[in-house]
């Protein structure tokens, strides 16, 4: 209870801070490809795809929240495409997770919102990121924490803006430690960010605190209790709906049990070995996710992709 409210204190201070407050405020490259396209999801909420993770934008009587933002050089045709749509002021931005390809707009975009929400853990590991970095470069990190860096630890945010009421919740390790679902129950749309894939294998990033069985588990949880004719936003893949949320638990928990019945098998065989035919709607990618690298973090033995050049 104390961290829901500080989390609600430190949402008023922030909604009435200046935008000098941020401490770090780029400008937007001039020259970018505009490459994103929009689909309405819901009334007023919509997807953009660009290159890296699906956009979310939530449209309220006098704001806009965006969810996730792809890459700081993609940000101009971002904001165009979100000005197609609507001229309100983006009050949040809000992060799924850490990844590059879903906060790389964040170091742009913090000039504009009154503030940036993110698990602890995307903030935590944010900061040991940029400590890599020159200075000039860092930025964008989360001012709103939601959560502790406890893994095992569940965490819910409500922000209640205008007319809108968002949920942001946590439920464990999945595609890593600190993904956070957002839900709109107005409209039954939810953003899930990479811990759903939709067109390729999942990607479970275990030096991110990423699970597998965690994954495999927070799916089943959320298709056990998500309404008929809800709407999905998924990190990865077209909007979709309730039935291929639970065609992709029954895809995990098929990859589950597949290594639960050959535990003494190697990642290579589980994967020859596995029915890969019965789940097209699921393809690797041999420079990211195989099924040899699947099967290898199933199995609790590898790291989830292709090791990077």
């Amino acid at each position: 209870m104390r961290v829901l409210i500080a989390l609600c204190l430190a949402l008023l201070v922030s909604a009435t801070a200046p935008l000098a407050a941020h401490a770090k405020h780029r400008v937007a490259p001039t020259e970018t490809p505009r490459i994103h396209k929009v689909e309405k999801v819901a009334e007023n909420v919509y997807c953009i795809f660009g290159q890296g993770g699906n956009i979310g934008l939530i449209v309220t009587t006098k704001h806009a929240v965006l969810i996730d933002d792809q890459f700081e050089r993609l940000v101009p045709g971002l904001l165009d495409a979100v000005r197609t749509l609507t001229d309100k002021p983006i009050k949040y931005l809000i992060n799924t997770h850490g990844h590059p390809d879903h906060v790389g707009g964040n170091v742009v975009l913090e000039k504009q919102v009154s503030a940036i929400i993110a698990h602890t853990n995307v903030r935590r590991r944010m900061v040991t990121e940029q400590a890599k970095l020159d200075p000039a470069k860092r930025g964008g990190l989360p001012e709103l924490a939601l959560g502790s860096e406890d893994t095992k630890e569940r965490a819910r945010l409500n922000l209640h803006l205008d007319d809108a009421e968002i949920h942001l919740l946590h439920l464990g390790p999945g595609h890593t430690d600190g993904d956070v679902i957002v839900g709109i129950p107005s409209v039954l749309v939810m953003h899930m960010g990479d811990l759903f894939f939709l067109g390729m294998l999942p990607y479970i990033d275990v030096e991110s605190g990423g699970s597998f069985d965690g994954l495999t588990a927070q799916i089943s949880s959320v298709a056990s209790w998500l309404p008929d004719g809800a709407r999905i936003i998924p990190g990865h893949g077209p909007v979709c709906g309730k039935k291929e949320l639970l065609r992709y638990r029954d895809f995990l928990q098929a990859v589950q049990a597949h290594v639960k019945a050959n535990p003494a098998k190697d990642a290579a065989t589980l994967a020859a070995s596995f029915d890969q035919a019965a789940w097209p709607e699921w393809k690797p990618r041999p420079d990211f996710v195989t099924w040899e690298t699947l099967f290898s973090v199933a199995s609790g033995k590898g790291p989830g992709r292709v090791a990077r050049p």
